[in-house]
């Protein structure tokens, strides 16, 4: 079948943007500004464009890719006819203070390439019409990404793809990777929001102009993690006022949302079996439920205040959607009682909590601690990096994905407890508890949850950096208040794990 191809190269080989791959919609941005810039006016524009939105989602191939480290800088937020207004009065001093303020810390994230990065669409029976078109567009591309990454596109229309070299990422309705792409409509929005920014100076100052919430598809590759399917609830009283739990009580949480889980698996008419496997008792096919503490910040408290649900690709499709749509404003009954004491409502937006546990990154530490699917020693001898094969295996995770795991002591980040604190049900309290870190070989994207406790809220891990986690690891070593901190390579675990069978 004809494919649309278009590929992308960046002349000094880097790529500033937040997500990695470049989402297909940044793309479609880049190449809709070049083209308003260099050919301004033409009517095969819009056209070319409206069928580029109404395509199915592409298939992305990239080179291999290496993350840098995020770089902080200042840059104005626009505040500055305020220090005008305070000079106009005479407050000098005011008007220094706000100066110093008008500087807003930014964090920007980048990536080394040494390749380019291609995008394939299915084409239809009318592409070929818009070919011409689309080849025009695609060379006026000036940059992709932030303004600093100069890049140079071309497209072509290929009868019969030959494979392309470096990491394919497939659209997946379970993919943990969530990419803006163009959608029908996408050109109408972009219009509009260029409209509001040309607007934004007036006579009462300046207006914000806030970025358009853009469709997004879930993206899988041989890199990732295995597909999960997840959605967030915040936990609300009667009164619908925001709910709070201490962290360490994330299995009374679990358990009032898995019993809202049953309640609406049995009103959406589904078969006992399915009730009985969606709420846990056949792992293989169960929603988890994972409580979400704020963790990891100067201001954590540790509370929990949202959950969030996962499902395997094990769990029909049907009956995830079912299910999520009959859980917002479900009841929240606590174990052993039968009135309510609070609700479900549905996440709205780019919730910080949220995605934070769903971000990417190479180093990620637990927020709750694991419960090890077994005993770490044998006749009083530790052997931590043979429990650790195991709990990559119940996870299907790859032991080549895994460049090193630390098995911590305590909590690293603040808001997290110690592991003693965590209620766990019976048949797992005689289980190994702990707080661990683990490096990646590569960036993965959450969640990320592992270990025999994932059913209860334990297990759950949030992405840190890189450089903090280093930090933290020399002290472990270097500490001997942490001498029970274990650093476990990737080929210790990849041995142990290849000979226990």
């Amino acid at each position: 079948m004809p494919t649309l191809r278009i590929t992308v190269d960046w002349l000094d080989r880097a790529y500033h943007g937040a997500e990695w791959p470049p989402s297909p919609l940044r793309l479609y941005q880049a190449m809709t500004a070049g083209y308003a810039v260099h050919r301004h006016g033409d009517s095969a524009f819009e056209p070319a464009m409206r069928h580029l939105e109404s395509l199915p989602v592409p298939t992305i191939h990239t080179p291999e890719v290496e993350e840098r480290s995020p770089v902080k800088s200042a840059v104005p937020n626009n505040d500055g006819e305020r220090v005008l207004d305070l000079f106009a009065r005479g407050n000098r001093t005011g008007a220094h203070k706000k100066a110093r303020k008008t500087l807003t810390t930014r964090v920007r994230h980048s990536f080394s390439l040494n390749g380019m990065v291609t995008y394939e669409w299915e084409a239809t029976t009318e592409t070929a019409r818009y070919l011409a078109a689309l080849e025009a567009i695609a060379m006026s591309v000036s940059a992709v990404g932030q303004g600093i990454d100069v890049a140079v596109a071309r497209a072509e229309l290929v009868e019969r793809p030959t494979p392309v070299k470096g990491v394919r990422y497939s659209p997946s309705s379970t993919g943990r990777r969530k990419l803006n792409v163009p959608y029908p409509g996408a050109l109408d929005v972009l219009d509009e929001r260029h409209r509001q920014f040309r607007s934004r100076i007036g006579v009462h100052g300046v207006a914000g102009v806030p970025e358009p919430v853009h469709q997004q598809s879930g993206y899988q590759s041989e890199l990732d993690l295995p597909p999960i399917r997840y959605e967030a609830f915040a936990l609300m009283d009667l009164e619908e006022r925001p709910l709070a739990f201490e962290g360490t009580r994330t299995m009374d949480v679990a358990i009032m949302v898995r019993h809202a889980v049953g309640d609406a698996a049995r009103h959406a008419g589904l078969a006992s079996e399915a009730v009985f496997e969606l709420t846990g008792h056949r792992c293989s096919r169960r929603i988890r439920v994972q409580p979400l503490p704020n963790v990891g910040h100067g201001h954590a408290d540790g509370r929990i205040r949202r959950v969030m649900l996962t499902a395997p690709k094990s769990v029909a499709e049907e009956n995830w959607f079912d299910v999520m749509s009959r859980l917002s404003w479900a009841n929240l009954i606590p174990e052993g009682q039968h009135e309510p004491i609070g609700m479900l409502a549905p996440v709205v937006g780019n919730d910080p909590i949220l995605s934070k546990y769903c971000g990417e990154a190479t180093v990620w530490t637990t927020a709750t601690p694991v419960v090890l699917p077994g005993h770490d020693s044998r006749r009083g001898r530790s052997r931590p990096e043979r429990i650790v094969g195991r709990l990559l295996r119940h996870a299907h995770i790859p032991e080549t994905m895994v460049n090193g795991v630390t098995m911590e002591p305590a909590a690293r980040l603040r808001g997290s407890d110690t592991p003693t604190r965590y209620r766990r049900p019976d048949h797992l309290s005689k289980y190994p508890c702990r707080h661990m870190s683990v490096r990646w070989t590569s960036p993965v994207t959450g969640p990320v949850v592992l270990g025999a406790g994932i059913g209860y809220g334990l297990g759950l891990f949030v992405p840190v950096d890189d450089r903090r986690w280093n930090a933290n690891l020399r002290q472990a070593f270097d500490n001997g208040s942490d001498e029970g901190a274990t650093e476990i390579g990737p080929t210790a675990a990849h041995h142990d794990t290849q000979g226990s069978g």
